[in-house]
Parts: structure tokens; C-alpha cells; sequence
């Protein structure tokens, strides 16, 4: 995917574990360092910085300990506001039936499993914010 450096662009990386939300960042500024991160550790300080901020991706893991992910994207997908804003949740669970309920469940846009490269994540939420602009 080709990289446009004129896009404004912010996501919000939520995870409860500094050093995943710290290795997330670190790997999308290498790769587009335009693009504004900001960061939450979990569902309550998502939902703090979503109701005074505005994000074109929420980028979050599905297992923290005050709700997670999927508390996160129903609390998103409840409010019309945030119907034009992509969520991508990230995971180690791997299994088909965990993947296939962030879809039909949770309303997700991507799903990506750790271990995972910061292109392969980049990648993903980029599709995934475009098709939710559209």
C-alpha cells in the first residue's frame, strides 16, 4: 500500500500493556511518522479521550482488564458520531470462531492476531479507514 504523507491522519492505540501500546506506536512512526497517535490503557481512558478527540482509527486489544476491546467497539457503535471511525482489534486469539465473532458480533473492521508486523497492522487499518470514510 502506498503511503500518502499529506493525509491527516489519527488513530487511538488502546492496550492495557505499555510496551504493546509502545512497539504499535513505534512501528507505525517508522513507517509514517504524519500520522497523530494517542494512546489509552484501557476501555475507561478510551472512552475519555474519544469523547474530547477525534480519530479516524481506534486500534485495540481484545482482552484488558476493565471490559475490553469488544465493551470498547459496542460503546463506539452505540453512538452514531462514531459510526465513520474504524475499529481494529488486535489479539492473540487465533482461533476461526474468535475471529469470526469480532466480525459479525462486534462490528470490527479488521482483526489482526499477535504476533504481528507494524506494516502488516498499518495495512490493515488503512483499508479499514478507508472503507469506513466511504
Amino acid at each position: 500500500m502506498e503511503i500518502d504523507y499529506n493525509r491527516k491522519l489519527s488513530f487511538l492505540l488502546v492496550d492495557d500493556v505499555q510496551v504493546h501500546r509502545f512497539l504499535m506506536a513505534s512501528g507505525i512512526e517508522r513507517i509514517n511518522p504524519f500520522i497523530k497517535l494517542d494512546q489509552a490503557s484501557g476501555v475507561n481512558e478510551a472512552i475519555e479521550k474519544l469523547s474530547s478527540n477525534t480519530y479516524h482509527a481506534v486500534i485495540s486489544d481484545w482482552s484488558m482488564p476493565d471490559g475490553g476491546g469488544a465493551e470498547l467497539v459496542r460503546w463506539m457503535r452505540a453512538r452514531h458520531h462514531f459510526q465513520r471511525v474504524a475499529f481494529i482489534m488486535i489479539s492473540g486469539k487465533n482461533k476461526n470462531e474468535d475471529i469470526i465473532k469480532a466480525f459479525m458480533e462486534h462490528e470490527v473492521d479488521a482483526y489482526v492476531v499477535k504476533p504481528f508486523k507494524a506494516q502488516n497492522l498499518l495495512d490493515k487499518v488503512m483499508s479499514a479507514v478507508d472503507k469506513r470514510q466511504k
